[in-house]
């Protein structure tokens, strides 16, 4: 079985939850802050199983599909320069772009062979904006292929006790010990299914907006400034650093935005004087900047 998840931390957690083994986790490195937990706390942390199978049968459609122009080749100059925008303020060089989409294109042909070959495929899509449209993507890319697929969807709390609820915006915030909790979950995807999706994202497609969102459960086009409102309704009214405002702004509204966005629209806002630039000494911490709401 492959199973298909849409961002790099996400891939890397199930990996290591196709063959987790609890024992081994407690007897490698620990970090910790502040006192070492007591050996039954450590335990409880690291509990969990394998959902079985190998590590390498994992593959990351990562390509960000809720931001920018999709009208184009998924790794074309079109996408690439989606991602420029979005790290530029990172000063990534093209190499590491390059590096980036080479490991997605190569992901997306193992998608597609094993689709091809008759392996199950496994898709685990939470509401996050870029899962939801990745997991219409890959219904998109696959809609000729007579393959199996199955879905495991990503519930937005799940009851650990009376007083205990944890709350889920990404799959990325599951730890891989704990993804076999979900397998009960799990659907398979009709053919209609697969068709219907796959004809929402060709209209998708031909919109070409600048932003694809959730919108009441169903996935829709949006304009540009479509999250701004987050960001202005939010500015303190003393002066505030962006890293800690962008983390607030997730943390406060877990929707699936991540920092790279929020942190283009406020430099945005910066630019056009919606927000007023107090200090910049460290460059090289493009969200050390020392910001104001403008007065």
């Amino acid at each position: 079985m492959l199973e298909v998840v849409f961002s790099d931390s996400e891939k890397g957690s199930m990996k290591a939850a196709k063959n987790y083994d609890m024992k081994n986790m407690l007897s490698g490195t620990v970090g910790y802050i502040g006192k070492k937990p007591k050996k039954a706390e450590l335990q409880k942390l690291f509990e969990g199983k394998a959902i079985g199978g190998s590590s390498s049968e994992v593959v990351n459609i990562g390509f960000n599909l809720d931001i920018g122009d999709i009208s184009g080749e998924i790794d074309g100059k079109e996408r690439k320069d989606v991602f420029r925008k979005l790290w530029g303020i990172y000063s990534f060089d093209d190499s590491k772009t390059e590096d980036f989409f080479e490991r997605q294109r190569q992901d997306l042909i193992k998608l597609k062979n094993a689709a091809s070959n008759g392996k199950t495929i496994r898709i685990w899509k939470s509401n996050a904006p870029y899962s939801t449209c990745g997991f219409y993507y890959v219904c998109y890319i696959l809609k000729d292929i007579d393959c199996d697929i199955r879905v495991v969807e990503l519930p937005e709390y799940k009851i650990i006790s009376e007083k205990e609820t944890v709350y889920y915006s990404s799959w990325g915030e599951v730890s891989a010990g704990k993804f076999y909790e979900f397998l009960p979950l799990e659907r398979k995807l009709s053919l209609l299914d697969k068709k219907v999706i796959s004809d929402l994202w060709r209209t998708l497609i031909q919109e070409n907006s600048p932003l694809r969102t959730n919108l009441n459960g169903r996935l829709i086009s949006v304009p540009e400034n479509f999250y701004d409102s987050i960001i202005t309704n939010n500015i303190p009214e003393s002066e505030f650093i962006m890293a800690r405002f962008i983390g607030k702004l997730i943390g406060d509204h877990r929707i699936g935005v991540g920092d790279s966005w929020y942190a283009l629209r406020i430099e945005k806002m910066i630019k056009d004087k919606l927000i007023i630039l107090v200090e910049d000494k460290d460059k090289s911490h493009p969200y050390a900047k020392v910001l104001r709401r403008k007065r």
